[in-house]
């Protein structure tokens, strides 16, 4: 039976090579690279990441018809690509799946219920890099599905909105910075490499996008509870992000010296010692002192 799957060359050629042709679906917010230039790019940035040793392996979250994937196998690079799509994941199996059978594998998963332990080649010991082209709609959730689970991956190298990658990298005190800032900057050192213009891409969305790198350091929180309780610490603070800290944290210092008298003069105490004040705003506190701040209150 012939496959519906076309090969990309049966189509007018656009720009970049892709496995075979795919129709992008809005309601996966999927965009289409389609410069071969920005892809060769974002493959010679993944590729320069592996050191002599190290296995050339890569998780790629959401190939789609294959535009980065196909140069990345081309430098012998071995691949398991996640998808949610199952026309993509029928596509890719009908043609990289058999054309590059011991390097390339695609699952049929949603990355956010996936967990890398899943996967055989890796170990906390023996790791691969992350990659991938983020949907719109739910980047920050994969990046902090990222998080979660960053101790796999020696690199994170990810296509995101312009905006979200000026927001990794904010500064405190500046419009971009918040909690996805925060977050992130504890766990990543953060690197925008290079813009990607809307005109790249096909369908051409609204505004342009970025390539990021992520490299992890050596900071997680001790329990999934913990990190719970950061994430909504963050929320309040930022919540009120204009606002004097002594009234952002009005409930919480409440009920800390209701239960234990003392403490809320304890913790304006650790604040100084941070170059901290009462009239200081949540917005510029750096992400060190607002992981001090939380870690005060949940060990209260």
């Amino acid at each position: 039976m012939r496959s519906k799957f076309k090969k990309e060359k049966d189509f007018k050629k656009e720009k970049a090579d892709h496995a075979f042709h795919l129709h992008a679906k809005k309601s996966l917010g999927q965009n289409f690279l389609r410069d071969a230039n920005v892809v060769e790019k974002i493959a010679s940035s993944i590729d320069t990441l592996f050191s002599e040793k190290e296995q050339k392996y890569v998780h790629e979250i959401g190939p789609g018809s294959g535009a980065l994937t196909l140069p990345l196998l081309q430098k012998n690079i071995k691949i398991k690509a996640l998808e949610k799509d199952e026309r993509s994941v029928q596509g890719l199996n009908e043609t990289l799946a058999k054309d590059f059978k011991n390097q390339f594998q695609v699952v049929q998963t949603d990355i956010l219920k996936w967990n890398p332990s899943e996967d055989p080649a890796l170990s906390l010991e023996q790791k691969c890099i992350c990659v991938g082209n983020l949907p719109y709609y739910i980047t920050s959730d994969i990046l902090f599905w990222f998080c979660r689970y960053y101790k796999f991956y020696t690199h994170g190298i990810f296509m995101v909105q312009n905006e979200v990658a000026d927001r990794l990298q904010a500064k405190p005190g500046t419009k971009d910075y918040g909690r996805l800032s925060v977050r992130i900057q504890l766990f990543f050192e953060v690197k925008k490499l290079f813009v990607v213009p809307a005109k790249c891409f096909v369908p051409q969305p609204k505004v342009d996008s970025a390539i990021v790198l992520l490299c992890p350091k050596s900071f997680s929180f001790p329990t999934p509870d913990e990190d719970n309780a950061f994430s909504s610490f963050t929320t309040v603070l930022f919540s009120a992000r204009r606002k004097m800290l002594r009234r952002a944290l009005h409930a919480q210092l409440q009920q800390l010296e209701e239960k234990s008298p003392g403490r809320m003069s304890e913790f304006w105490q650790l604040a100084a010692s941070h170059g901290v004040t009462e009239e200081t705003r949540p917005d510029v506190l750096s992400p060190s002192t607002i992981l001090a701040m939380h870690k005060f209150f949940y060990s209260k």
